[in-house]
């Protein structure tokens, strides 16, 4: 009895959240769609025009392919932003129904709650196999919402990098009578070739969105490398610095914790259903060795 109010109370401290939580996601929509706009100019320009302003020949057609694959690169990134907000891996609805070998107990959730949860400040609540709480989003990562949190990554670098290549080719196309040091000036330093009139505003603008993405896409890559190897290793962030392997099941396995049982499809839309094997509750460890468990997981 005592559990199930320790659960209750730290429910009710957690609350919904999507309001808070929602305010990331539309202010991502809105760059999302303001990106969208924006590359559609690109496109528009790189249709129309020449390094030189000239006008190519009329009857060239619209790039719709390239048009469509940004959309389906925002939309997924977005559905998954979506989906790692709402698919809280918190315990608030989970019953916690006893406290058994490895569990710890929660002072704030006055609660005993299972290996791999933690509690999370920010949130407010215990998280099933927390790693760590995303300022960007507002919502922690954790058991329920893994698979979201590294599509969302992944379609996210993949827009970024597309916008890009196609506001540098633009960059580029304005700066053909430049020497390439000054190229490469303007996508460094953007600002201070604009404010010492080295470049117009129209040429500055490409230039900045150009930096933007860029600074984007690598910000997303690290996150996707880095998460995704330790996906592959059966970790979280905690356990990775703490050297715990016990979770390292295999990669297949990790996968298949991770991702659900589709695994090998759910990178292709968020809306495919990969249900996920275990509870988030009990984890299945690596069998027992004769000697000591050592600090690698490999293997």
């Amino acid at each position: 009895r005592a559990r199930t109010r320790g659960t209750c109370a730290c429910a009710a401290m957690a609350g919904s959240g999507w309001g808070r939580n929602a305010v990331p996601l539309y202010a991502g929509a809105v760059l999302g769609g303001a990106l969208v706009l924006e590359v559609l100019v690109v496109l528009v320009q790189l249709r129309h025009e020449d390094g030189e302003g000239r006008e190519h020949e009329k009857g060239q057609p619209f790039p719709f392919l390239s048009l469509v694959s940004l959309l389906f690169l925002l939309g997924n990134a977005l559905e998954n932003a979506r989906r790692f907000i709402t698919a809280s891996p918190s315990t608030r609805g989970v019953m916690l129904a006893g406290a058994g070998q490895g569990w710890d107990y929660c002072y704030s959730c006055q609660t005993h709650v299972p290996p791999r949860c933690a509690h999370c400040f920010s949130c407010n609540v215990c998280v099933l196999r927390r790693d760590h709480h995303c300022m960007l989003l507002g919502q922690c990562l954790g058991y329920q919402n893994y698979r979201y949190f590294l599509c969302l990554l992944l379609y996210g670098a993949a827009a970024l990098l597309f916008g890009c290549l196609l506001n540098a080719q633009v960059v580029m196309l304005l700066q053909q009578e430049g020497t390439p040091a000054h190229t490469v000036l303007l996508l460094v330093v953007p600002w201070l070739m604009l404010l010492i009139g080295q470049v117009s505003v129209t040429t500055f603008i490409y230039a900045f969105v150009t930096d933007v993405c860029m600074v984007g896409f690598l910000f997303c890559t690290s996150f996707l490398f880095f998460h995704a190897l330790l996906t592959l290793r059966g970790q979280t962030t905690k356990e990775w610095f703490e050297g715990d392997c016990q979770y390292n099941l295999g990669w297949r396995s990790n996968l298949q914790d991770v991702l659900g049982e589709h695994w090998y499809l759910v990178w292709l839309s968020p809306f495919i259903a990969s249900p996920l094997p275990g509870d988030g509750i009990s984890f299945q460890t690596r069998k027992p060795k004769s000697e000591p468990l050592t600090k690698s997981c490999d293997g």
